[in-house]
């Protein structure tokens, strides 16, 4: 069963005071900004929490309530060591509210949570499969900001992205730190994903739309910190490679489900 309506609600609500700061620029790095978003971290954790309760359970809107959830808690600890990176919430948290709308449409979609014979393997695949989706989640934003800040430059404007997002240099290197950690957290989530059909099966898993996707969206990320690495590619391209590996890894982990969980309901 997915989490109670009302719960979802009160989830979605709580977004809001983070994002109407952030978006009109008034956000600042202070005790309100901390309080606002450990309400939000509470909010979404509590419908991941309780879709966790029982089990995981594997539908689509309890899968975006934990990329919600997640994501958040990323925030906060990319805020622990990066002073100027809660400027990212002027496009992190309308995106998480857009995720936070869809879960709720989707709510009445839910699957059965699967027999999981090894449930040690299984808590960490989905552990590691979710944080590697939240912090990349962040570097796909970081990457955003990169795209318009680069563009307000080229036209020579000054206006909400200069107030709102980050400085180019500081979104260029949340960016390249959080892919590197997003390739961390996806590689061991995809060793604990075949280790745990392995214990199954005995075999290893079938290439499937999901985990085909998630591995070229692990390659893209590969090549892309390597490129950066030799050659120190940056900018605007980084910034699309960034969005491409977000895009498959997306298509894999709520797309596959959309399809599964709506369209062949």
């Amino acid at each position: 069963m997915s989490s109670p309506l009302n719960l979802q609600i009160a989830g979605l609500l709580t977004l809001l005071p983070l994002a109407l700061l952030a978006v009109t620029a008034k956000l600042q790095r202070n005790l309100q900004f901390w309080l606002f978003l450990a309400a939000a971290i509470a909010g979404s954790g509590g419908v991941f929490g309780q879709s966790m309760a029982n089990g995981w359970e594997a539908g689509l809107s309890a899968n975006l309530w934990a990329s919600c959830a997640v994501t958040l808690i990323a925030f906060a600890a990319l805020n622990l060591v990066n002073a100027e990176a809660f400027k990212l919430a002027a496009l992190l948290l309308p995106y998480l509210l857009v995720l936070a709308l869809l879960a709720l449409l989707f709510a009445s979609f839910s699957e059965p949570t699967p027999v999981i014979a090894s449930a040690g393997w299984f808590r960490a695949h989905v552990v590691l499969a979710i944080a590697s989706y939240g912090v990349l989640t962040l570097g796909a934003i970081a990457g955003s900001a990169v795209l318009i800040q680069e563009r307000a430059l080229k036209r020579r404007q000054s206006g909400w992205s200069e107030r709102a997002l980050p400085p180019l240099m500081v979104a260029e290197e949340l960016q390249i730190k959080l892919l590197l950690w997003a390739a961390i957290f996806m590689a061991a989530a995809l060793a604990s994903g075949f280790a745990n059909t392995f214990m199954e099966t005995g075999a290893l898993p079938v290439l499937s739309h999901k985990v085909l996707l998630s591995l070229l969206a692990f390659v893209v990320l590969v090549v892309l910190l390597v490129t950066h690495r030799l050659t120190g590619m940056r900018g605007r391209r980084a910034a699309r490679w960034v969005l491409a590996g977000y895009l498959l890894l997306t298509l894999g982990y709520s797309g596959v489900k959309f399809v599964k969980d709506v369209l062949l309901t």
